[in-house]
């Protein structure tokens, strides 16, 4: 594996706070706009990527694949708990 690569992304698994819309016209009806990480940090999003559902049994969680146009992360919103959490932020590539 690229040395680079493993120093710039995290794979990561961290409760966020998420403010987000829902609407019937957006596809899954759930837009995230921003999330703060327990840090405190907070990151604005500019553009949304995939968003694919993930089965664990009957379980649902849905991954968002987001960019604040400086990186990306991918956020997941688990559909039982209804937490967020961090699940992946990395360089961002055109």
């Amino acid at each position: 594996m690229d040395q680079n690569f493993s120093s710039h992304n995290q794979n990561l698994h961290e409760p966020i706070e998420v403010d987000a819309t829902f609407s019937r016209k957006f596809l899954g009806h759930c837009r995230p706009i921003a999330f703060r990480t327990q840090s405190g940090r907070e990151v604005q999003i500019s553009q949304i990527g995939l968003i694919h559902p993930k089965y664990d049994g009957l379980r649902t969680v849905f991954a968002f694949d987001i960019t604040d146009g400086a990186s990306d992360y991918r956020i997941c919103l688990d559909s039982e708990s209804l937490n967020w959490f961090l699940e992946f932020e990395g360089d961002h590539y055109e």
